[in-house]
């Protein structure tokens, strides 16, 4: 009888790049194809335990993947997150190299996903330490996509374009990679907003919106929806914001994706400052029971705060309450955006003693944002 033969962890190891390049690229039939050859293999495979942490990395690669591609809802990923972190994290010991790069780089995406903007940005820089051992082009426009992502979020503008440019140069010169040029897009006009250039960004959107159609994806649709929405609430063509935002949530709805909160939250909004009552009292409580739904908490605070300032009666505790909420998580280009919004809300309304104070905290929360790098120092 003949033994089974051993395969080489080097053969195993080929397999699982193969497996990550199916994952940065959103292929999620071949992605999954290729995990479960890997799968097989490693239960034949000669031991090497840094193989077997690098192949525990990408599964949790992989659920960050599936998280982003799945509908809300469909499978308990939160409950096998915190089960892949338990095991990579018991043996982060032995991670060196590559495989710490990877497990920071990782960690971060994961950090980001959870709004958790700050601890995201601690991980990335670490993860930064050991990306010059990095040598694939994709893998550095990987990581320069993210570094742009969490500095747009918070509010780092002119380096979040300079990331955002560098990962768009690489990911024009492979046509397997739209999703990434997409969402480069999306950044690169966010960053126009952020620097009140809202008639820059559109061809942006535009481009993208035109990309996302191309490749059927509803998810990038649903974003380019928004994001057009949001560029036009920056021109101040609220009816037109209002028009998108519509169309960006009924995609959401339909396909039950977990951004649906944030859409319908600035839906309401506009509706608020179009004054529009009827309409945006409907979409408050509607949102609010969905944020509540997708446990999302940042998003139940502010659909709360529009209530209790748009609402028939100002509700004073309820607005402080929430700038409390997201100083305690330092999010400070939330507190930019609603005390700017309550100031102008009191302006309007003959109260300038009191739109003062929001000023006042709208010029405090800057300050911190321009002071951001001494958040995430390690």
């Amino acid at each position: 009888m003949r033994m089974k033969q051993t395969i080489p962890s080097s053969y195993v190891g080929l397999k699982i790049n193969e497996w990550y390049t199916h994952i940065r690229q959103f292929h999620v039939a071949e992605a999954e194809r290729v995990k479960l050859e890997v799968e097989r293999e490693i239960e034949d495979m000669e031991e090497d335990q840094d193989l077997l942490l690098y192949y525990s990395l990408m599964e949790f690669r992989h659920r960050v993947m599936l998280d982003y591609i799945k509908p809300f809802g469909e499978d308990t990923s939160q409950l096998e997150f915190s089960e892949l972190l338990e095991d990579i994290e018991g043996n982060q010991y032995k991670l060196t190299g590559l495989l710490e790069y990877y497990f920071n780089f990782f960690r971060g995406m994961y950090e980001f996903k959870q709004k958790m903007f700050v601890s995201a940005m601690m991980y990335y820089k670490r993860a930064e330490k050991n990306l010059a051992l990095v040598s694939d082009d994709i893998e550095k426009a990987e990581f320069a996509f993210k570094m742009a992502e969490i500095f747009y979020n918070l509010k780092q503008t002119y380096v979040s374009m300079s990331y955002a440019v560098q990962a768009l140069e690489t990911y024009q010169m492979y046509e397997t990679y739209t999703v990434r040029r997409i969402q480069c897009e999306f950044v690169i006009a966010g960053n126009y907003d952020d620097m009140q250039y809202p008639e820059r960004a559109l061809p942006h959107l535009e481009l993208a919106l035109d990309l996302a159609k191309k490749e059927g994806n509803p998810r990038l649709i649903s974003s380019a929806l928004y994001n057009l929405g949001n560029c036009y609430e920056k021109m101040g063509e609220l009816q037109k914001a209002a028009e998108y935002f519509g169309k960006s949530v009924s995609i959401c709805k339909s396909e039950k994706f977990d951004n649906l909160p944030h859409s319908i939250y600035s839906l309401t909004q506009v509706l608020y400052k179009q004054k529009n009552d009827a309409e945006a009292q409907k979409k408050y409580r509607e949102g609010l029971e969905i944020a509540r739904q997708y446990s999302d908490e940042l998003f139940v605070e502010l659909f709360q705060f529009l209530h209790a300032l748009y609402g028939k009666n100002i509700d004073t505790e309820s607005v402080s309450h929430t700038f409390q909420f997201l100083e305690e998580h330092m999010l400070y280009p939330y507190i930019e955006e609603l005390a700017h919004d309550a100031a102008q809300f009191y302006i309007e309304n003959g109260q300038p003693e009191k739109a003062l104070s929001f000023y006042e905290k709208m010029v405090h929360a800057q300050k911190q944002i321009q002071r951001g790098d001494c958040l995430y120092e390690i």
